[in-house]
């Protein structure tokens, strides 16, 4: 009925909580795990093995290869998959709530128009020790359901990766990994939601089921300011390549063009990178977008003593741990 995909790249440290997390659940379907092991460099292969032999009759650990990269290791995984959904859990991640399959695949089967369901999530912050509980109850409290294609390209909510749970069905027919990887997308998560939000409806569970684990300098987070500019242009590209492929509205285009120039000019300006913050500045501009507060900043990068004034005064007033500054 469900098969779990769990991908793993170098994550020995993690991935006993999450193989434990996903063999915990409480679930009158039937389930599978199937395993891709990313030519991991460390031990998680090896503990991997350890939990095949375990779980013969539910865990396939799918053969050595070279390492391929997150978006084809993705690939691989879900054309093993049998079920007739698929829920994913990568090896750094893990459920906390045992009832999280029995929970979406309820409503599935009784609200069979729908082709994903996600849930809330914790951010649990490595460098901190400490969590973020109910992520979307925070930041996204009005969240968008059924037809959400636009909101997401519009920035106005996101699915959080382990959270979610989806046809297998709809994977076969909306999803192309090959275009996907001759559009030059680097990772899986973001292009699967926008091509299956498109035909499919989405639904929200209000409950947080699993933890995302931020993890200080990661790929999806890195310590690099450089690195942090190239995943949002990343993303940026993503979307457009979507915006172009089915002909989206101008508003929400524009709605979206806005968001992402105000978040390359909020990291250009935490990383002193003046020609990215200037070149998202004047988009600002013409869109009558930009405050006095920007305004402020922009001038602070021309002045490095008034950039690091700043900084100093955010730092006494401002917490440690912001969920802003995921």
């Amino acid at each position: 009925m469900i098969s779990v995909g769990v991908m793993g790249y170098n994550q020995e440290k993690y991935v006993r909580q999450a193989m434990d997390s996903v063999l915990a659940q409480q679930c009158s379907y039937p389930f599978e795990i199937v395993i891709s092991d990313d030519a991991s460099l460390d031990n998680t292969r090896a503990i991997l093995e350890e939990y095949q032999q375990k779980h013969p009759g539910i865990i396939r650990l799918l053969p050595r290869a070279p390492n391929k990269g997150v978006l084809r290791n993705y690939a691989d995984v879900v054309k093993e998959c049998k079920g007739k959904y698929i829920a994913f859990c990568h090896c750094d991640d893990y459920w906390h709530d045992p009832l999280k399959l029995q929970k979406q695949v309820d409503f599935m089967e009784q609200n069979p128009g729908y082709g994903l369901v996600h849930t809330d999530a914790d951010f649990y912050l490595e460098k901190s020790s400490s969590t973020i509980y109910s992520y979307h109850s925070k930041t996204h409290p009005d969240m968008p359901e059924g037809d959400v294609f636009e909101a997401l390209l519009a920035s106005r909510f996101s699915v959080v990766t382990p959270t979610a749970l989806y046809t297998k069905d709809a994977m076969d027919k909306y999803v192309d990994f090959d275009e996907f990887e001759k559009a030059g997308f680097l990772y899986e998560d973001l292009p699967t939601w926008l091509a299956l939000s498109k035909h499919v409806k989405v639904k929200f569970l209000k409950d947080s089921t699993s933890t995302y684990r931020v993890i200080d300098n990661s790929h999806s987070h890195p310590k690099n300011g450089d690195r942090k500019l190239q995943l949002l242009q990343g993303h940026y590209n993503m979307k457009m390549y979507f915006i172009k492929k089915f002909s989206v509205a101008a508003d929400v285009v524009k709605e979206f063009e806005i968001k992402f120039n105000q978040q390359k000019f909020t990291l250009a300006y935490l990383w002193k990178k003046y020609p990215e913050a200037e070149q998202a500045f004047n988009y600002l501009k013409k869109q009558k977008a930009v405050t006095p507060k920007l305004r402020l900043k922009l001038l602070s990068l021309q002045l490095p003593v008034l950039h690091k004034t700043i900084r100093n005064i955010k730092k006494l007033y401002l917490p440690k741990t912001s969920v802003s500054r995921l």
